[in-house]
């Protein structure tokens, strides 16, 4: 087994393989989600404006399934024998960030304005919406990445790749998990106490009769602002959801191990996880944030950050682990990640909760929606400041020590000691 996964050929076959399945399964997600849309569409009163969330659904499965296009040509080059083409990112520079900067901005306000514009204006704004996704993600993990990761070009696709579908699936499937448990939990209170079958269907007759997001959390504010619910799913999201996506995020990493050359390259390698994590993670939300981009996008560009970040440094905490046998780092680092990310997740839900309270009082003043809509905020933003000053800092703090490491990768990508590129056998 150790001599199958030390091949450069069998990996190429390895990686062959995920990457095709990956394409299949996300472009049959994206025709479920067209047709289902159409047949919505078609069956009911609903205007063609309202068939922009399905579709924003469906292209954003388009463009994951074109990002793994990449690994796969360079996977066959490989099986074929042809010289890789070498990569080496460099260090971001102020004018190019400023650039990316700006552009996102076109395109937020591109997507903002056409949407509300027409009924067919989701159309027109599409190719705006899904690059005001895609740029921050990109930006981000060239500022993490840059100057500190070298080889081939199907060495950096493979870490962005497996951190999209793999880790993002390892998370999905780790999640569904717990959630199968807390419903057997719930089946067996609802045995126990029959009444809350009654409750249980009032609640999805009101779900049912929501027409957007907005909707249906006004109608079940009274039932989230309960603090048994809010504090059930503040341990779901604050606690085990964050220990579960932390683990499985930087999946390149974990499985190059002891093939890494230093530590800082697992930094880079994690950020690479972290962003096709964070694309995934943000075009699968695509249809929440149709009808309103100027709040959405925004939103979304700070969860990316969070995501590369943390995968960032988890990856180097695994790489220092791995070559240098310094386990605590890991344990640590792990700890750090998961509490910066369950810290995230739990000051937006307090904001939320404080937000649904003052819904469910009337809207009148009360003291406690109050004190945490603002302790949410401010929570959420010291959190965004850490780790949007942390991710550049430890980028150059990097680079030193992994300049001499580089240098000679980008003109013999295939000659190097690369976990997904060497010819070792």
């Amino acid at each position: 087994m150790q001599r199958f996964f030390s091949s450069n050929h069998n990996r190429s076959i390895l990686l062959l393989v995920f990457g095709v399945i990956s394409i299949l399964v996300l472009l049959g997600r994206g025709v479920f989600l067209a047709v289902d849309g159409l047949l919505s569409f078609a069956g009911s009163d609903l205007t063609f404006s309202e068939l922009g969330p399905s579709a924003l659904d469906a292209l954003s499965m388009l463009v994951c399934a074109g990002l793994l296009i990449p690994l796969i040509v360079g996977s066959i080059r490989q099986l074929q024998g042809k010289e890789l083409p070498a990569a080496r990112l460099p260090p971001i520079k102020g004018r190019h960030f400023l650039l990316l900067a700006i552009v996102w901005v076109v395109m937020l306000a591109a997507s903002s304005l056409l949407t509300g514009l027409f009924d067919f204006g989701w159309l027109l704004s599409a190719p705006a919406f899904l690059l005001a996704m895609v740029i921050p993600v990109a930006a981000l993990a060239w500022t993490g990445a840059g100057g500190l990761v070298g080889g081939s070009r199907r060495r950096l696709w493979a870490a962005f790749g497996l951190g999209m579908t793999g880790g993002t699936g390892l998370a999905l499937v780790l999640e569904y998990v717990l959630v199968a448990v807390a419903v057997a939990i719930g089946a067996v209170a609802i045995i126990l106490r029959p009444e809350l079958a009654v409750l249980l269907e009032d609640l999805q007759a009101q779900a049912d009769s929501a027409k957007n997001v907005e909707e249906l959390l006004t109608l079940l504010a009274p039932y989230l602002t309960q603090p048994w619910v809010f504090l059930a799913v503040l341990a779901f999201a604050s606690g085990f959801g964050p220990l579960i996506e932390e683990a499985v995020k930087p999946l390149a990493v974990w499985i190059l191990g002891r093939r890494l050359r230093s530590p800082a390259e697992g930094f880079a390698l994690g950020a690479l996880s972290g962003a096709g994590f964070a694309l995934l993670e943000g075009l699968m939300a695509a249809s929440g944030m149709a009808e309103t981009p100027y709040f959405g996008l925004p939103a979304r560009l700070a969860s990316s950050l969070m995501h590369i970040t943390l995968s960032a440094l988890m990856g180097w905490g695994i790489a220092s682990a791995m070559l240098e046998k310094r386990w605590k780092r890991l344990i640590g680092v792990y700890v750090l990640c998961a509490a910066l990310h369950g810290l995230w997740n739990g000051s937006a839900l307090l904001a939320v909760y404080g937000s649904l309270r003052f819904v469910v009082q009337g809207m009148t003043y009360d003291p406690v929606s109050i004190l945490a809509m603002v302790a949410g905020v401010a929570l959420l933003g010291l959190v965004f400041l850490f780790i949007a000053v942390g991710l550049p800092i430890l980028n150059r703090r990097f680079q030193p020590t992994q300049s001499d490491i580089i240098a000679p990768l980008a003109t013999q990508p295939e000659r190097t000691p690369d976990g997904f590129d060497s010819k070792s056998s």
